[in-house]
């Protein structure tokens, strides 16, 4: 991902999206939904 959309994801400029969340996660050894749902506990709540 380029750093020019990392900034716009940030600044709220751009949609960080499920697949951008998904790369971002790979990168950070997190789960997609902590980027995409950040009040979300995925250790506590199930998706299902």
């Amino acid at each position: 991902i380029p750093q020019s959309t990392i900034s716009a994801i940030e600044n709220e400029r751009v949609r960080l999206g499920v697949e951008r969340a998904k790369v971002l996660a790979r990168a950070l050894h997190c789960h997609p939904a902590v980027l995409v749902f950040p009040g979300w506990d995925v250790s506590v709540e199930s998706a299902a």
